[in-house]
C-alpha cells in the first residue's frame, strides 16, 4: 500500500487520541525500516488499530471486546483449513506480525495449537503491546494451554530444522515489505514446507498484490507475480485453490489466498487452478 491510499483512510481526530490512549500512536524501529503503529476508523465508526511497516499494513485489530475478531477477510478465509478432513492438531504460522489469526484460532477453535515464526523480534514485542498477544500468551502461552509458541527465527531457517510431518497445515504469510518473500516460494522452501506436513497435509500462501485497474504498470507487474506463484505452488502440490479476499475500508491491494495440497481435499469458496 502507498502513502497516498493510506492518507485516503480515515483517521481519528486529534481530540478523540487526546481523550481515548487506545488511539494513540506510536512508532518503533524495526527490521524493515519504522513499525507504525496507530488507529482508523471503519465507516461505521469502529476504531482499528493497525501496523504499517514497510509501505504496507502488515496486520490489523479490533479493540475492546471484539478483539480477538479478525479484520481482514483473508484472515476469516484461512478458516477453509478445516474443511479438510485432517487431524488439525498443530499448525504453522510463518510471518506473525500482529498475531491477528492465532488470536482468532486459539479463541474459537478447542483443539489445535499453532506455532508462529516471526523473524523480528521487535515486531512480536509490538504484538504483545499493542495488538492483544500478552493476553493470548497468557491464557495459551507455556505458562497456559501451551497451544501457542512464538520463535523469533526466520522461516526458512525454522522450515530446514522442523520435524517431519508436524503440521496439518503450513501458512505463509510473510512478507518483505509489500512482496512475499521470495525465498519462500523456492523449489526448496516448498519442498521444506511439505515435509513438515503430515500426508495430505495443506499449504497456504496469502499473497498482495496491487491490480490498480488504472495503472497498467501496476496490473502488468500483478500479473506477473499471480503466474509465477502459480507456477510455484502447481510444480510442487498436485491440487491448488485461490480465493480473492477483498477489504474495501482498509487496503490499497488485494489478497490471494491460495491452498495446496496433494490430498483429495475442496474447499467452499475457493477456486481450482490446477
Amino acid at each position: 500500500m502507498t502513502d497516498a491510499v493510506r492518507n485516503e483512510v480515515a483517521a481519528p481526530t486529534a481530540s478523540s487520541r487526546e481523550e481515548d490512549p487506545l488511539l494513540q500512536e506510536f512508532t518503533y524501529p524495526s527490521m524493515f525500516g519504522p513499525a507504525e503503529v496507530f488507529a482508523l476508523e471503519t465507516e461505521d465508526g469502529t476504531p482499528v488499530r493497525v501496523l504499517y511497516v514497510g509501505g504496507g499494513f502488515q496486520s490489523a485489530t479490533f479493540l475492546g471486546e471484539r478483539r480477538f475478531q479478525p479484520v481482514f477477510a483473508y484472515y476469516r478465509a484461512l478458516d477453509a483449513l478445516f474443511q479438510a478432513d485432517l487431524n488439525h492438531e498443530r499448525l504453522l504460522l510463518i510471518g506473525g506480525g500482529g498475531y491477528s489469526y492465532p488470536k482468532h484460532l486459539l479463541t474459537t477453535r478447542d483443539h489445535t495449537a499453532i506455532d508462529v515464526v516471526e523473524i523480528d523480534p521487535a515486531v512480536i514485542q509490538i504484538a504483545r503491546d499493542h495488538f492483544f498477544l500478552d493476553e493470548i500468551e497468557a491464557q495459551h502461552g507455556p505458562a497456559g494451554t501451551n497451544r501457542l509458541r512464538s520463535f523469533a527465527q526466520e522461516g526458512l531457517t525454522f522450515l530446514e530444522s522442523a520435524p517431519s510431518a508436524t503440521y496439518s497445515a503450513v501458512i505463509n504469510d510473510s512478507f518483505d515489505g509489500t512482496a512475499p518473500t521470495a525465498h519462500l516460494l523456492t523449489d526448496h522452501a516448498l519442498e521444506q514446507a511439505k515435509r513438515c506436513l503430515i500426508p495430505n497435509g495443506l499449504y497456504l500462501l496469502n499473497l498482495v498484490v496491487d491490480e490498480d485497474p488504472e495503472d497498467p504498470q501496476a496490473q502488468a507487474l500483478a500479473q506477473r507475480t499471480l503466474k509465477s506463484v502459480h507456477s510455484a505452488l502447481t510444480g510442487a502440490f498436485s491440487h491448488v485453490f485461490e480465493q480473492l479476499c477483498v477489504d474495501e475500508e482498509i487496503g490499497g491491494a488485494d489478497n490471494h489466498l491460495f491452498v495446496a495440497t496433494d490430498g483429495p481435499h475442496s474447499f467452499e469458496g475457493f477456486e481450482p487452478i490446477s
